[in-house]
């Protein structure tokens, strides 16, 4: 395998494998791939429609105040005497370039759509840390803090910049950039970066900036989104979907404990590691010697990692993919990303090389299905829900490897940039791998819940990470040991005591409530009531008064349908996030009975009781129940 295909990045990845699947014939009774309607570039003057992702998380932000799970927070090292007049006329050249980066989000009859503001504000505060005892260090408190910043996604600019200056000559920076998911992902960060090194060039050696013409804008692959997801379209990609996932019951994992009681905003936290050169350049090795790249085999032996965990071999994460593949959207400046969900098998004496065959296939299987919003596929799938564990994968495998982060870029003659991702210390799995290739190498970041997660657990699953990693490149058709967690000759990092049943043994019931179903008939006229509202949406004959509404079908839009239909039979004010909270026919009964009113109203904290839930079934809603969920808010605003 040729070397450059070895550092091809996922994004890059992506990009070949829908080319090269393009030259071939469709497998035996599956359908063509569709190329795709043409999409014009969006009439200025015409409503511009949001894109999936922005309406999950705009209805999110209305439920949730004060939650910065979905930022994208980069920090850019800069070197050398820097202009900050050049770097902030840089800066305001490029935000009049792209059309996201003056977008807020509104709702519309129509649904929630994108307006983008003629100009917005571009503030460069410049704050003087040189004179602190270690300028890195306040820089990254700084950074951190910045990081954890909560945008109104009804008012643009949904971003922030702020340079911090190091040291006294002016020549140590740090340009920090704070962004909402809903306008920027990591393939933005890229261009960014390119077009502020050019335009800063341009200015410090006095000329004109020049750049080519952007290209489309967001609202440009909103409709593109739009258009390709026709009502076949969108039953093939489910199909798919469907039968990648048919008869899988998660990981199961029991964690260090149970977390608090309630739905609890969880309380993220970091663990970094480093991958060792060495052992980095035999992970391209394998890479090469499989057709596959890098961040496959760091795939691979993480999928080994969790059914180590599980002590089972069937096991899927989460993926986040660029979507960056289309001809004419890979400069696109906004938030492409969509979720897909990868399941492997390591069981039935495979080695880790076959491991890596199958997650290849199941990777570029994903490429070629990677259209279907990742909500679409939750509504279309209803798994059972397990308290705030999101309902298809319990934990999430990022990596990030571009041009950007891997190094440096020149502005001008005398000033050079370096870009690195940060943590905010948020999660919105139950826990989550992040791999990035950097100057300083390839780094890791295990971020968890720590409620529900000790520190010393997530230390030990580092440290096991980097042992199976090591083990798989010395030895790649050596046999996985069977059951995963059993025990062999070569010495182990210990592993947390997550799952203690038989690997294949059925999983025990999830220790988060009470098992639906065993509480008996409702007792109180209110219960009966609350009982008789939910088997109508629910489509059901009777219910007990301990059966959870979300285990046994409920959604986020039927959600919205119940407690509109409770407060109309009751004469209450109930939010929709109530039944977040309280689940259960008896305990939503009781709230009645109580006349709660709308949860949150006590004080900011009670909006954190219910925000873990609420991100996880916001998720899951398509953008059909999304429309729905946003007319009904209007109605009642």
């Amino acid at each position: 395998m040729d070397d450059s295909l070895s550092r091809l990045t996922p994004q890059q990845w992506t990009r070949l494998a829908e080319r090269a699947r393009a030259g071939q014939p469709p497998a035996h009774g599956q359908p063509e791939q569709p190329a795709g309607p043409p999409v014009p570039r969006a009439d200025p003057a015409a409503p511009r429609p949001a894109t999936h992702t922005q309406e999950q998380l705009w209805f999110l932000s209305r439920l949730t105040a004060g939650t910065p799970n979905y930022n994208v927070p980069f920090r850019f090292d800069l070197e050398g005497p820097l202009e900050p007049h050049h770097l902030h006329t840089a800066l305001r050249t490029v935000v009049q370039r792209h059309d996201a980066l003056r977008t807020e989000l509104r709702p519309h009859p129509g649904g929630l759509r994108q307006v983008v503001r003629a100009r917005v504000p571009v503030e460069l505060p410049v704050r003087d840390l040189s004179r602190h005892d270690d300028p890195r260090a306040a820089a990254d408190t700084r950074c951190f803090e910045l990081a954890r910043t909560v945008f109104d996604l009804e008012t643009a600019p949904l971003w922030r910049f702020e340079l911090l200056r190091l040291d006294a000559a002016g020549e140590r920076h740090v340009l920090v950039w704070i962004a909402s998911h809903t306008i920027a992902d990591g393939g933005a960060v890229g261009v960014l970066l390119d077009e502020v090194s050019a335009a800063y060039a341009a200015l410090a050696a006095g000329r004109d900036v020049v750049l080519p013409d952007p290209g489309p804008q967001l609202a440009d692959y909103a409709a593109r989104q739009r258009a390709l997801l026709t009502p076949a379209e969108t039953e093939r990609l489910t199909a798919y979907w469907r039968r990648r996932l048919d008869g899988y019951d998660g990981l199961r994992l029991t964690y260090d404990r149970p977390g608090p009681a309630g739905a609890t905003l969880p309380k993220g936290r970091t663990v970094r590691f480093t991958v060792p050169a060495a052992l980095r350049r035999r992970v391209v090795g394998l890479a090469r010697e499989h057709a596959g790249s890098p961040f496959m085999v760091l795939l691979a032996a993480y999928q080994v990692l969790l059914a180590r965990l599980a002590r089972r071999p069937d096991v899927a994460t989460a993926l986040p993919l660029a979507c960056r593949d289309t001809p004419g959207f890979e400069k696109v400046f906004g938030s492409l990303t969509n979720t897909v969900v990868i399941r492997t098998d390591t069981g039935g004496g495979a080695s880790f090389a076959t491991v890596l065959d199958r997650v290849r296939e199941a990777v570029l299987g994903a490429i070629e299905h990677q259209n279907l919003p990742f909500g679409k596929l939750v509504e279309e799938l209803r798994p059972a829900r397990h308290g705030r564990t999101n309902p298809i994968a319990e934990t999430i495998f990022s990596y990030g490897g571009t041009p950007a982060t891997l190094g440096w870029t020149p502005l001008g003659d005398s000033v050079r940039a370096a870009c690195r991702g940060m943590s905010n210390d948020t999660v919105r799995f139950d826990f989550e791998l992040v791999l990035d290739d950097t100057l300083e190498g390839l780094t890791g970041r295990f971020e968890y819940d720590s409620d529900r997660i000790d520190a010393r657990s997530a230390r030990q699953i580092c440290d096991a990470y980097l042992e199976i990693l090591g083990a798989a490149v010395d030895h790649p058709d050596a046999p996985l040991p069977h059951p995963p967690g059993e025990e062999s000759d070569r010495p182990r990092p210990p592993l947390p005591a997550w799952s203690t049943a038989p690997a294949d043994a059925p999983a025990p019931a999830p220790p988060d409530g009470p098992v639906p179903g065993t509480g008996g008939a409702p007792r109180t006229g209110t219960e009966r009531a609350v009982a008789r509202i939910w088997a109508g949406a629910l489509g059901r004959d009777a219910l007990e008064r301990d059966d959870d509404f979300f285990a046994l079908g409920g959604y986020s839009m039927l959600a919205v349908d119940v407690i509109a239909a409770v407060n109309e039979e009751f004469g209450t004010d109930l939010s929709v996030l109530q039944i977040f909270e309280t689940s259960s026919v008896a305990s939503l009964a009781r709230a009645v009975e109580a006349g709660a009113g709308a949860v949150g109203t006590d004080g900011a904290g009670d909006d954190e009781t219910v925000a873990a839930d609420l991100l996880e079934q916001v998720e899951g809603m398509s953008d059909e129940e999304v429309a729905r969920a946003l007319e009904r808010l209007r109605d009642t605003s």
